[in-house]
């Protein structure tokens, strides 16, 4: 790492996930592309990030190089552990950051945190590792637990209550939708003044739309018309919806369509989430059309995107729909939830339909609308893509630095005041 101070030096805490995981993995999702997206857009800006997280398999290296200016740290910290019982691991976890900068005799300027766990661990640390300290949520306890999925295990009062003391005590809160920021201010009382929106992106030059023929020999696909569904499998991501909706598709005499499962387990509970939908699958007569893949990489997505005729979210919550902004990058319209971050990026019957419930009658019926009029999904699609270039990555990180710029010149300015006073 470069020792000329010019360049913003930035301490990112991402401690439950990895922005090198593959996707859909136990709980690798939007939150690793964010972190990988911005941290790369950054060294492209001269601005160095060290990422600290959490060492999960015995092959992860002590440091990783992401870009010129930035790398991974992988400390230890209760590998296997889920995100509940990982809250124990906060302070030795923050201490090993603080021995590592110390050891490295790294500066910081800033501390960017990213979820409830991460924003602990940051609490712990910013008195001694940087003036200043942004965090962003991605997903909050309050929000999940206001529409929950049949069966679903609410959020506990524990991760409330972090989420709490993060929003009054951090610098700079950074939302992604107006929907949020209220959220924020209203739910966990931040101060609004400290509380800024800046949407996520999406890599344009990597999620473009690919012929579709081209497309499903790239995966493995041939005649028949394919739904896709990509997420991490937990009941918040509404799954089982898009295999009822399947079922009642395959009724209607579209016998030829199959649903893609993009994503693993999230391996919060005992539960295996991929167990269940399968079960639900075989009840619904549709196990034969029903593929679970697993993982893939990031840069493989597209090419699914392009394969399929339909995107599926039926989520329960989305802090920011990520998939249905990749998807109409690919040109390809979304089916999905009538919710806060879809609504985001969705618009009803312009790129997609917004469905008002979790009614699988109600997604079979959207979704056979595209099926039976390729004109209209067409259509949809290219206006999905026209919408989707609205935001990147560019953007996203172009108003971020803005933001640090501000905040570090703030603690610079309480430096040299405390420093008058002395």
């Amino acid at each position: 790492m470069p020792s000329d101070r010019a360049a913003r030096r930035i301490a990112v805490v991402s401690m439950h996930t990895s922005p090198t995981a593959s996707l859909g993995h136990n709980a690798n999702g939007g939150l690793n592309v964010y972190v990988h997206e911005v941290a790369t857009a950054f060294s492209d800006r001269g601005i160095a990030t060290d990422i600290f997280t959490r060492r999960q398999s015995p092959d992860d290296p002590t440091v990783e190089r992401l870009a010129d200016l930035s790398r991974v740290i992988y400390l230890p910290a209760g590998r296997g552990l889920d995100k509940y019982t990982l809250f124990n691991e906060v302070p030795a976890f923050a201490r090993r950051i603080a021995g590592f900068a110390e050891h490295e005799g790294a500066v910081y300027d800033l501390l960017f945190s990213h979820y409830w766990l991460s924003g602990e661990v940051a609490c712990i640390l910013r008195p001694r590792l940087a003036g200043s300290w942004a965090h962003v949520a991605h997903t909050l306890g309050l929000v999940k637990n206001r529409s929950l999925a049949q069966g679903a295990r609410p959020e506990p009062a524990l991760r409330i209550r972090v989420e709490g003391e993060i929003a009054q005590q951090a610098d700079v809160l950074i939302a992604s939708t107006e929907e949020e920021s209220s959220d924020l201010v209203n739910q966990y009382r931040a101060d609004p003044e400290r509380v800024f929106v800046i949407p996520p992106g999406v890599d344009l030059s990597m999620f473009q739309p690919i012929d579709r023929a081209e497309a499903r020999r790239k995966i493995g696909y041939g005649p028949g018309r394919l739904l896709l569904f990509v997420g991490r499998l937990e009941r918040l991501k509404g799954v089982e919806v898009a295999i009822r909706a399947l079922a009642l598709l395959r009724d209607r005499n579209h016998d030829d369509v199959r649903l893609l499962v993009l994503g693993e387990d999230s391996k919060d509970g005992d539960e295996s989430e991929t167990d269940r939908l399968k079960a639900v699958a075989s009840a619904a007569g549709v196990r034969d059309r029903v593929d679970f893949l697993g993982s893939v990489a990031h840069h493989e997505l597209p090419y699914f995107y392009s394969a399929a005729e339909v995107t599926v979210m039926p989520s329960y919550s989305e802090s920011f729909g990520l998939v249905g902004l990749e998807a109409q990058a690919c040109a390809r319209p979304v089916v999905g939830s009538d919710v806060t971050g879809l609504r985001s990026v969705v618009r009803d019957e312009v790129s997609g339909y917004l469905v008002p419930s979790h009614d699988p009658a109600a997604y079979a019926e959207r979704i056979g609308r595209l099926l039976d009029d390729p004109e209209l999904a067409q259509q949809m699609g290219r206006r999905g893509r026209l919408l989707a270039q609205r935001f990147s990555w560019t953007r996203t990180a172009d108003r971020l630095q803005v933001l640090f710029e501000r905040l570090a010149e703030r603690a610079q300015l309480r430096v040299h005041a405390t420093a008058r006073h002395e």
